[in-house]
C-alpha cells in the first residue's frame, strides 16, 4: 500500500480550487488570461493524476495513497481520502476530460462571462475528484454537496434560454436525494455507536459493522435513491434532458462526470455497507436499468436536436452502467466500470462535437445542421468515430464495456442480457439515424465558416485515441481494476452463499 507521506491526493483534489481564486482577480477584459491560466492549471491537474497512475499497484485490494487526519474527532469524523483501481479510473478521466474542456471551450472564455465559466470549470473538478477519493462518509458528502453547486452556477449563470428552469430542477432533485443520503449515513453511524463500537464515519469500517437487515433495506434505499437521482436511473432521470440541453456544450464535456459520481456511489458506498438490501433489491434496481436501455433509446430516436439525442443516449448508457453493476458477476461489474470510462470519452466527444457545430451554425437542430460531413469533412471524420464507439463498434471502446456486461449479466440473469443486447440493436438505430441527419443529405445554407482548426482537433484527438485505444488493448485498464471489482462483488457474493440469504429477512423485520 502506498501510504501517504507526500499528500498527493490532497493536491490533485485542491489544486483547481487553488486555481480558480486567482481568477477572480483579473480582471474581465484579460481574455487571454483567463484562458491560459485556466488551461495550465488543468494541465498540472492532469500530471498529477497521471503522477497517481505511475506508482499505482494494480493487485492490492486496499486504498492506496492513503491520507487520514482527525477533522471532528468527538464524532469521528475524519479526513480520510484513499484511491483503487475503479477511483483512479475516474480521476484521471476527471482530470483528462477538464483539459479537453478547456481547449473546447476557448471561445467562451470571453470577456463577458469568462471568469465565472472558468472558475465554476475547476470547482466542478475540485467537488468531483474530491468525491472519488474520500473515504470517510461526511467527508464524501461535503464533496458530493461541492460539486454541484459549481455545476448549478455553470447552468444558471452562463445557459441557455431555459437556463434557470433547468437549474431549478437540478437543484430540486438532487437536494432531495442528498437529504435522504445524509439521513443514511446518520443512520449507520447511530447503529454502529449504539452496538458500542468506536464511533466513525470510516466507510471501510462501516462496512465490517453488522447492520440488521430490516434497517439496511431503509438505509439502502436512501443512499439508493440519492445515486439513483445522480446516476439517473428511470423514472428519476428527467432532470438531465433538460440540464444536458441549457447546459454549455463546451462544459459538458467535464459535467458527464456528475453522473459516474452516482454510479461510483453504489460501487464504493450503497453495496458494501448494505449487501443484503443490495442483494435483494438487485433485480429491481437492474429491472430500472433495463427500461431506461429501451425507454431512452425510444426517446432518442424521436428527438429533433443533436443536444438531447446525445442526452437520452446517455441515459441509456447508464443503463446498462446500472445493469452490470447491480449483475453482481465479475465481469460485469468490471464491464459497468469500463463502460463509466467510456461514457466519458464517447459523450465527451459528441457533447464537443455539439458545441462546434453550435459554433458554425447558432443550432444543433437536425433542420439545421444536414450536410454537415460534406462541408467540413475533418468535423464529419470525428463525429463517424465517436458515434461508432456510442454504438459499440467491435475495435472501438464502447464494445469493451458491453461485451463484459452482457455477457456478465448473462451468467446471473440471461433474461435481462437479451434484453439488454436488444436495447443494444436500438442504440445502433437512433445513433445512426442521429448521424445520418446531422452529416448526410443536401448541404443547409445555414453551414458556414472553416472546417476544425487545430485547437478543435487537438481537443478531440486524446478523446479518439483512446477510444481505439481502449477498444484494441483494454488490459491495463481491465488490470487496474481487477482487485477493486473483487472487493465490491466479495461483499454481495458472501450474503447470497449464506443460507440466510434465501429467505428475504428484511421483509418481516421492516415490518
Amino acid at each position: 500500500m502506498n501510504q501517504a507521506g507526500f499528500p498527493i491526493l490532497s493536491i490533485a483534489i485542491f489544486l483547481p480550487l487553488a486555481g480558480a481564486i486567482p481568477i477572480l482577480f483579473f480582471r474581465r477584459t484579460e481574455v487571454l488570461l483567463v484562458r491560459t491560466w485556466t488551461l495550465l492549471v488543468s494541465l498540472v491537474e492532469l500530471v498529477v493524476a497521471l503522477g497517481l497512475v505511475a506508482r499505482f499497484e494494480p493487485g492490492l485490494s486496499e486504498p492506496q495513497y492513503v491520507e487520514r487526519l482527525a477533522w471532528v474527532p468527538a464524532v469521528g469524523i475524519q479526513y480520510y481520502l484513499g484511491l483503487d483501481g475503479i477511483s483512479l479510473a475516474m480521476v484521471v478521466l476527471t482530470a483528462l476530460l477538464t483539459v479537453v474542456a478547456v481547449i473546447g471551450s476557448w471561445n467562451a472564455l470571453d470577456a463577458e462571462r469568462g471568469k465565472e465559466y472558468a472558475a465554476f470549470l475547476l470547482l466542478l473538478e475540485t467537488g468531483v475528484i474530491g468525491s472519488f477519493l474520500a473515504l470517510d462518509l461526511v467527508l464524501f458528502f461535503a464533496f458530493w454537496e461541492a460539486m454541484l453547486v459549481p455545476a448549478y452556477l455553470l447552468v444558471g449563470i452562463c445557459g441557455g434560454s431555459r437556463r434557470i428552469y433547468a437549474a431549478y430542477k437540478f437543484f430540486l432533485y438532487t437536494a432531495v436525494g442528498s437529504l435522504l443520503m445524509l439521513v443514511g449515513i446518520i443512520g449507520v453511524y447511530v447503529v454502529r455507536t449504539q452496538q458500542g463500537g468506536t464511533p466513525t464515519f470510516d466507510a471501510l469500517v462501516l462496512a465490517q459493522t453488522p447492520i440488521p437487515p430490516g434497517l439496511q433495506l431503509w438505509a439502502f434505499l436512501a443512499f439508493a435513491l440519492a445515486f439513483a437521482i445522480k446516476v439517473p436511473i428511470w423514472p428519476l432521470h428527467t432532470w438531465l434532458p433538460d440540464l444536458y440541453r441549457e447546459m454549455p456544450l463546451g462544459a459538458m464535456v467535464l459535467v458527464t462526470m456528475l453522473v459516474k459520481v452516482g454510479a461510483y456511489g453504489f460501487l464504493r458506498f450503497a453495496i458494501p455497507l448494505f449487501p443484503t438490501a443490495a442483494a435483494t433489491l438487485a433485480p429491481v434496481l437492474a429491472a430500472l436499468g433495463l427500461v431506461g436501455i429501451l425507454a431512452a433509446g425510444l426517446s432518442a430516436f424521436v428527438q429533433r436536436d443533436l443536444v438531447l439525442v446525445i442526452a437520452y443516449s446517455s441515459i441509456a448508457h447508464l443503463g446498462f452502467i446500472v445493469l452490470g453493476i447491480f449483475a453482481f458477476t465479475h465481469q460485469a461489474v468490471e464491464g459497468a466500470v469500463v463502460q463509466m470510462v467510456n461514457h466519458g470519452i464517447s459523450a465527451g466527444a459528441l457533447f464537443l462535437i455539439a458545441a462546434m457545430l453550435y459554433a458554425r451554425t447558432g443550432s444543433t437542430r437536425f433542420d439545421d445542421l444536414g450536410g454537415a460531413a460534406a462541408r467540413w469533412p475533418v468535423l464529419g471524420a470525428f463525429a463517424l468515430v465517436a458515434m461508432l464507439s456510442s454504438v459499440g463498434l467491435p475495435g472501438l471502446n464502447g464494445f469493451v464495456g458491453e461485451f463484459l456486461i452482457v455477457y456478465g449479466t448473462f451468467t446471473a440473469r440471461w433474461g435481462y442480457a437479451v434484453i439488454a443486447a436488444l436495447g443494444i440493436i436500438v442504440a445502433a438505430v437512433y445513433l445512426l439515424t442521429m448521424f445520418r441527419r446531422a452529416m448526410h443529405g443536401p448541404i443547409r445554407p445555414s453551414l458556414s465558416g472553416p472546417d476544425l482548426s487545430g485547437r478543435e482537433v487537438l481537443a478531440l484527438v486524446p478523446l479518439v485515441a483512446l477510444m481505439v485505444i481502449i477498444g484494441v488493448y483494454p488490459a491495463p485498464l481491465l488490470n487496474s481494476l481487477e482487485a477493486s471489482v473483487d472487493q465490491v462483488t466479495a461483499h454481495v457474493q458472501t450474503v447470497q452463499a449464506a443460507p440466510s440469504a434465501q429467505v428475504p429477512l428484511w421483509m418481516e423485520q421492516a415490518r
